[in-house]
C-alpha cells in the first residue's frame, strides 16, 4: 500500500505560514460527521500497520462533504479534528441535556471523572460515542477502526496506546468507556502506564473523549497486535483543536485560500462534493 504526497512549489505557500509554530493546527479540518482513527493492514508489509484518519461518507472535511460510499482516508499528519464551542457540556449534572440512550441527560459530576483534574462546574469539551449526540452538538463522530485488510488474517485484538502527548497548559485529554477510564493524559505526561484499550480485529468501536482546556492537543498513538505469531504495529500523531483562537482561524483561512489540499490517500478513487 503506497501513500503519495503532493509537494507544492514554495511560491504557492504564503509567507505568513513560514513562521507558524509547530503546534499550529495542521492540514485539513474534520468538523462533522462519522470518521475513525483507523488501522489498515497490507500483507505485502506484514509487520506494519498503516495509520490513518478515515472520513466516512457524509463527513465534512474542510467544508466539503465526503460522498464516496467507501469514505476517504487521510494521512494523520494532514488532518486536524475540530472540537467546537458547542461541545462544551461542562462538568455538570444536566438532567435535561441531550445524551442518546439516557432519558435523564448526562452527569459528569461523579468521582470517576475526578481524574480529569477539573472541579465540578468547570468547562468540559466532550465527543460523544453516539452519532445522534455528535449531530446534536455539531461535533465529529469519532470511532476507532481495524477494518481494512484484516479479513482472512489471523489477528487477535489490536491495542491502541498513547506514546506522546502535548496539550494546552493544564489540559487533560481522556477517553472513557462508559464511566471506566481508558486513557487519562495530562499536560506534561511523558509516560503512559495503564493507558490503553483494545479493538477486535476487523472491528469498530466508539468511546467518549474529554478535553479540559481550549487549545491544541497532539497525541502519538501506537496500534499493535499479533497476526498469528507475527507482531504488527504502526504509529502516528493525531491533532485535536478545541475551540480555535481567532488568530488560528484567520491563518487557516489564509492557508486554504492559497494552498491546495495535500496528501489525501487515494486507495479507492474516492470523491468528495461540496457541502
Amino acid at each position: 500500500m503506497t501513500i503519495r504526497r503532493l509537494m507544492l512549489p514554495a511560491l504557492l505557500v504564503p509567507a505568513a505560514l513560514a513562521v507558524l509554530p509547530i503546534s499550529t493546527a495542521r492540514g485539513e479540518v474534520w468538523s462533522a460527521g462519522h470518521g475513525d482513527i483507523g488501522v489498515a493492514y497490507d500483507p505485502l508489509d506484514p509487520t506494519a500497520f498503516e495509520m490513518e484518519v478515515h472520513a466516512e461518507q457524509g463527513a465534512t472535511i474542510d467544508g466539503v462533504v465526503v460522498t464516496d460510499p467507501d469514505g476517504q482516508p487521510f494521512e494523520p499528519a494532514d488532518v486536524t479534528i475540530r472540537i467546537p464551542q458547542t461541545a462544551d457540556l461542562g462538568r455538570i449534572d444536566n438532567p435535561t441535556g441531550f445524551w442518546t440512550g439516557l432519558a435523564t441527560g448526562y452527569d459528569f459530576t461523579g468521582s470517576q471523572y475526578d481524574a480529569l483534574g477539573v472541579p465540578v462546574g468547570s468547562p468540559l469539551w466532550v465527543l460523544s460515542p453516539t452519532g445522534a449526540d455528535a449531530d446534536h452538538y455539531d461535533t465529529p463522530f469519532l470511532g476507532w477502526a481495524t477494518e481494512e485488510g484484516f479479513a482472512g488474517e489471523n489477528f487477535g485484538n489490536v491495542t491502541f496506546t498513547p506514546t506522546s502527548f502535548t496539550a494546552p497548559a493544564g489540559g487533560t485529554m481522556a477517553i472513557y468507556d462508559g464511566s471506566t477510564q481508558l486513557w487519562v493524559l495530562q499536560d506534561g505526561d511523558t509516560t503512559f502506564t495503564g493507558d490503553s484499550f483494545s479493538v477486535p480485529a476487523d472491528g469498530h468501536i466508539h468511546r467518549t473523549l474529554f478535553f479540559t482546556e481550549p487549545g491544541l492537543y497532539q497525541v502519538g498513538i501506537q496500534a499493535a497486535g499479533l497476526n498469528g505469531a507475527t507482531q504488527v504495529s504502526g504509529s502516528a500523531v493525531y491533532t485535536f483543536q478545541v475551540v480555535p483562537e481567532p488568530s488560528t482561524l484567520a491563518l487557516a483561512a489564509l492557508a486554504a485560500a492559497a494552498v491546495v489540499p495535500l496528501s489525501r490517500l487515494r486507495r479507492r478513487g474516492c470523491s468528495v462534493a461540496g457541502g
